[in-house]
């Protein structure tokens, strides 16, 4: 299989712009300030210009390059596709330059504010000394949402941690067959932000252990965004819902690097 094309790496094509730009830019321009300007040598820039004149794209009027009509289209057409590939990227890596978070004090319109995560929410603080910052677009009361934008830096956070109590299949006694005393020693040992019931054998198991469920619906999805936001979660179900949202998590580290850490307990009773 061929490897994808992209234009960013394309560094012949992508000087021949910048070249373009620069003589579309300044007509006047010398070839020794071009040069100087994209870091590469004035015998560079003329073998550059030989090129694009071979191609119709410059011609040179009383010994200065000009772009043609040609080399404008050309120009336009190749920055249009750089924008789009630009922004495709920028889509799938998910990088935002505004966001919602909840106000951890009162904050003014235009102050400048420190990014950080609570309990899985995004929090915005008077204070620029974060490692992730923005600038308050709207006023906000300690408590309310906010609008971020201006961001810079990266929010620093932990992943959550998983355990998973893996209780018989309803056809091997389901709810029924559940050992409490090994659940119970799983549950003091470890430090859960939510319960989810991976499925009907996992919220019935759940009560039975005296926990009320916070997730129900969705249980995979909600599950891994809540492990996302540093929240540990301790997920109830079956041998079948288990390997869902194992799969969910080594797809998460194949995908992103990102690393969950996770056990699971058979909290099956032994005949």
């Amino acid at each position: 299989m061929s490897p994808e094309k992209y234009l960013l790496r394309d560094l012949k094509s992508n000087t021949e712009l910048l070249l373009l730009s620069e003589f579309m830019k300044n007509p006047s321009v010398k070839r020794r300030d071009v040069a100087r300007r994209l870091g590469i040598t004035e015998q560079a820039v003329s073998q550059y210009i030989s090129g694009l004149e071979s191609r119709g794209l410059i011609t040179e009027i009383e010994g200065l390059p000009k772009p043609t009509r040609k080399g404008v289209q050309f120009l336009q057409e190749r920055l249009t596709e750089l924008n789009e590939e630009i922004r495709n990227i920028l889509r799938e890596i998910r990088v935002i330059d505004t966001c919602v978070a909840l106000a951890g004090a009162r904050i003014e319109a235009n102050q400048r504010v420190g990014l950080v995560m609570r309990h899985g929410k995004l929090v915005a603080l008077p204070s620029a000394r974060a490692a992730s910052t923005g600038t308050a677009i709207t006023d906000a009361d300690r408590g309310e949402e906010v609008l971020i934008g201006n961001l810079q830096g990266v929010v620093e956070m932990n992943l959550g941690e998983l355990l998973i109590l893996q209780a018989p299949s309803a056809a091997s006694g389901g709810s029924r067959r559940i050992d409490k005393q090994i659940a119970g020693i799983a549950l003091r040992e470890f430090k859960y932000d939510l319960v989810a019931a991976g499925d009907i054998v996992g919220e019935v198991v759940s009560r039975k252990l005296g926990l009320t469920p916070t997730i129900i619906y969705a249980p995979i999805q909600a599950s891994m965004t809540a492990l996302s936001k540093g929240l540990n979660v301790l997920f109830i179900g079956t041998r079948e819902s288990a390997d869902e949202i194992i799969e969910s998590v080594e797809e998460l580290k194949k995908r992103t690097g990102y690393s969950i850490g996770f056990r699971t307990i058979d909290i099956r009773k032994e005949e």
